[in-house]
C-alpha cells in the first residue's frame, strides 16, 4: 500500500513564482441565513475555478468585528479537493486559548485544507471589568511548529502601512519572528500607499527572507470607504487626499465610481507584482459575476504595465500626485521607488526614539525589583509590579522578558510584537494610548537589545 503526499497546489505556484489572485470570502455570521451564504460561495467557487490565464483560488476569513462567525474550514467543507489545494484559511486567534487552536488546526487538516495564514484577530469587546484575551498569531505558528506537521503550509501577515519609526520597528521584527517560527509567506495587510509596500519587499530581501509575498488588495464600495474612513477596519486606513478622490469619484454615481476602482485594482495588481509580490488577495467583491472581470483587467495591466518605471507613472498620473499616507512619513529605506530593487541595503537612522528620562528611571527600578520575575511565583511583589510595571496579575510573570512592559496592558494581551490593528500613528487600535510593543521597541534600543524583539520568544500565560 503506498500513500502518496496530499498536492497543494497554492504552495507549489507560491514557490515556484506562479502569480496567483485570491478573492477573500468572509465566513458567515452564526445569525446569518447559512442557506443564503452557502449559495453565495458556491456561485464564488464556480466563478473562480473556471480556466482562466492567471491562477486563481479562495481565501477563506472569518474578519466580523465582536461578532460570532462559523469556522472557516467547517463553512467551505464542501469544496472539492482540488479547490481546497487552492485555497487558504486564516485561523485567527481571537478569544482563543492553545485547545481551541488546536481543534481548530485538526478541523482544517480533516477538512483537507492545508493553507493556514496566522492572524491574532481582531480586538474583542470587553465584558464587565474584563476583556477577552486574544492568542497571538506567533503562538499559533509555535502551536503548528511543535506538532511538527509537515504537511501545513503556513503564513502569516504584516502591516507595512505605518508611519513612525516606533510603530514600524516593531512590526519588521516580529515579522521575523513570525518567520523563524515557521510561516512560509507573507500576506500584506490592505494599504493604498504602495511606497510602503515596496519597503516590505526591500526589508525582506536585506534579511535574505526569500519568502512569498501576497498583497491584500481593497476593491472599494461608497459604503466599504465610509466604513475605513470612520474607523471601522481596524489597521487599514486611507489618506486625506485619497478620501478627497473616493468623495469626488462617488459624486459621479455608482458606475463610474466602480470603473475609477477597477482602475486601481489594475495599478495596485501591476505595481504588486512587479515589487516582487507572487500574489494580490481581493477583497470586497461582492457579485460572483465580476471575478471573470476582474481576471481579465488584472491579466490586462500585467501586459500594459510590464515593467516598473511604466507602472510608476501610471501610479502617480493616475494619482494626480495625491499623497497616499495617512500620516506623516517615515521609510525604512533611502531611494524607494526611485529604482525597482535596492542597490544599497540601507536602514534610515531611528531619530524619534529617544526613551524618555522617566521610562529610563522606570527601567532602572523594574530591573532591581524585578530581575528574575520570570522564574518565580507570579504573585510575589504583586503590588510593587502594579505599581512600575502596570502588572494585571498573570500565571506567570514575562515582565523581564519584555524590558519591564506588562504585556497584559495590550487589550490584546499579546506579548511578541503588536499586531497589525496599530494605528499608522502608532497607537492602539482601540485607545489613544501608545501600543506597548513601541515602548518596548525604545527600551530594547536604549539597551541595544534589539535582537530580542526577534530572537526571544514569549510563551502564554495561560
Amino acid at each position: 500500500m503506498t500513500f502518496e503526499k496530499p498536492t497543494n497546489r497554492f504552495r507549489d505556484n507560491m514557490e515556484n513564482g506562479v502569480f496567483t489572485i485570491l478573492f477573500e470570502v468572509a465566513s458567515p455570521l452564526k445569525t446569518d441565513d447559512l442557506s443564503v451564504a452557502t449559495h453565495y460561495l458556491k456561485a464564488m467557487k464556480d466563478a473562480v475555478f473556471k480556466d482562466t490565464s492567471i491562477e486563481t483560488g479562495l481565501a477563506f476569513t472569518d474578519n466580523a468585528l465582536n461578532q460570532e462567525t462559523w469556522n472557516p474550514a467547517d463553512f467551505a467543507n464542501d469544496l472539492e479537493p482540488a479547490e481546497k489545494s487552492r485555497s487558504i484559511i486564516f485561523m485567527s486567534g481571537k478569544k482563543s486559548k492553545p485547545d481551541l487552536i488546536a481543534d481548530k488546526i485538526n478541523r482544517c487538516k480533516s477538512s483537507g485544507f492545508l493553507n493556514i495564514v496566522a492572524v491574532t484577530g481582531d480586538c474583542a469587546t470587553a465584558t464587565g471589568k474584563t476583556r477577552p484575551k486574544n492568542f497571538d498569531s506567533v503562538h499559533i505558528l509555535n502551536q503548528i511548529a511543535e506538532n511538527e506537521d509537515k504537511s501545513l503550509n503556513t503564513g502569516c501577515v504584516v502591516n507595512p502601512y505605518l508611519y513612525t519609526a516606533s510603530a514600524v520597528y516593531p512590526q519588521y521584527y516580529k515579522l521575523v519572528k513570525k518567520i523563524r517560527k515557521g510561516a512560509n509567506f507573507v500576506v500584506a495587510q490592505s494599504g493604498w500607499d504602495l511606497i510602503k509596500l515596496q519597503e516590505l519587499r526591500w526589508f525582506l530581501e536585506s534579511r535574505e527572507l526569500h519568502l512569498p509575498m501576497i498583497s491584500r488588495v481593497a476593491l472599494l464600495t461608497p459604503e466599504m470607504a465610509q466604513e475605513i474612513i470612520s474607523g471601522g477596519r481596524p489597521g487599514i486606513y486611507i489618506s486625506h487626499d485619497l478620501e478627497v478622490i473616493l468623495r469626488k469619484e462617488s459624486q459621479y454615481g455608482f458606475a463610474q465610481f466602480a470603473s475609477a476602482q477597477w482602475r486601481r485594482v489594475q495599478i495596485q495588481a501591476a505595481g504588486a507584482r512587479l515589487m516582487g509580490c507572487t500574489g494580490i488577495m481581493i477583497s470586497g467583491l461582492e457579485r460572483p459575476e465580476h471575478i471573470q472581470t476582474v481576471c481579465k483587467k488584472i491579466h490586462e495591466s500585467f501586459q500594459e504595465l510590464n515593467n516598473f518605471d511604466d507602472w510608476k507613472n501610471a501610479y502617480i498620473n493616475y494619482l494626480s500626485r495625491a499623497e497616499m499616507a495617512p500620516y506623516k512619513r517615515f521609510y525604512f529605506f533611502e531611494n524607494l521607488f526611485l529604482r525597482q530593487h535596492p542597490e544599497v541595503k540601507f536602514a534610515r537612522p531611528v531619530k524619534e526614539c529617544e526613551c524618555s528620562s522617566r521610562e529610563k528611571s522606570n527601567y532602572r527600578i523594574c530591573r532591581m525589583l524585578f530581575k528574575n520575575a520570570n522564574m518565580k511565583f507570579a504573585g510575589e511583589h504583586y503590588l510593587a509590579k502594579k505599581i512600575f510595571a502596570g502588572c494585571k496579575g498573570c500565571s506567570y510573570c514575562r515582565i523581564p522578558l519584555m524590558q519591564f512592559v506588562c504585556p497584559e496592558l495590550c487589550p490584546k494581551g499579546i506579548s511578541n510584537g503588536p499586531c497589525g490593528g496599530i494605528k499608522v500613528d502608532g497607537k492602539c487600535e482601540v485607545s489613544d494610548l501608545e501600543c506597548i510593543h513601541s515602548k518596548r521597541f525604545r527600551l530594547a534600543l536604549w539597551k541595544n537589545e534589539l535582537d530580542s524583539l526577534e530572537d526571544r520568544y514569549i510563551r502564554p500565560a495561560v
